[in-house]
């Protein structure tokens, strides 16, 4: 995977987005040093720290991407996950939150934000990673923490362990489908079969988070045994 690394930018996300557009082939992957106006989900600010990763993927949105845009947040965090245990962080604290965080021991460690670009001849995904590999932030509206006790990986070393672990989701994805990927996910999913509180607008909506449907949505049971499916929203503990 090609990897430009740069030292400062608005928006990795932004600059894939610009070099999509330019033509510039699959994979990419460009980080930085430091962003200005990193973001995540729904368009909050994400603060980088040093000696944190922050990057952007483009890759090619093959079939099963396509038949499953669900699956992209899910898969990034197998491939976020793999990523850590790789560089040693420990397995048994690693497990993912619906629908794009990583934690380590129920503190926040990497978000990730997923969007679709298209042109006239091709599609593809843009997929934003952010990595507390060093310090977390403070004052979060989830708590955060580093990925790393001591001897963290560095940001540019790190990429190109991320680009290597998400290119191989990608690809089972493509050979054995989406299914595969809720499946893995379901393994290491954070409070499933627990209660839990959503909030998607207005007040959270309280259940027990059942599981993901085919398309990557919470079914979460309600206290009246109904089924609410969830495309988007922020879980935390009930």
């Amino acid at each position: 995977m090609r990897h430009q690394r740069l030292v400062t930018c608005g928006s990795t996300n932004d600059e894939v987005r610009r070099a999509f557009f330019e033509g510039a082939a699959f994979p990419l992957l460009i980080s930085a040093e430091q962003q200005t106006e990193g973001r995540g989900r729904e368009g909050r600010p994400w603060a980088q720290l040093e000696g944190n990763f922050a990057g952007s993927f483009l890759v090619e949105a093959t079939r099963a991407l396509l038949s499953h845009p669900g699956a992209v947040s899910l898969l990034a965090g197998l491939a976020v996950r793999d990523a850590l245990v790789a560089c040693s962080a420990d397995s048994q604290d690693l497990t993912l939150k619906w629908p794009n965080d990583v934690l380590k021991s129920e503190q926040k460690v990497a978000g990730i934000l997923a969007e679709m670009v298209e042109d006239s001849t091709r599609r593809a995904f843009i997929i934003g990673i952010g990595v507390n590999l060093r310090k977390a932030p403070e004052a979060t509206a989830f708590p955060a923490a580093a990925a790393f006790d001591a001897d963290p990986p560095d940001p540019e070393s790190f990429g190109k362990r991320l680009g290597e672990t998400l290119l191989r989701w990608i690809s089972l994805a493509e050979a054995q489908g989406a299914p595969h990927i809720f499946a893995a996910w379901r393994s290491h999913a954070w409070r499933l079969g627990e209660p839990l509180a959503v909030r998607t607008s207005g007040e959270p909506i309280e259940g027990i988070f059942e599981d993901i449907d085919g398309h990557g949505r919470m079914i979460l049971r309600l206290p009246t045994g109904e089924h609410r499916i969830i495309a988007a929203g922020d879980a935390a503990r009930r």
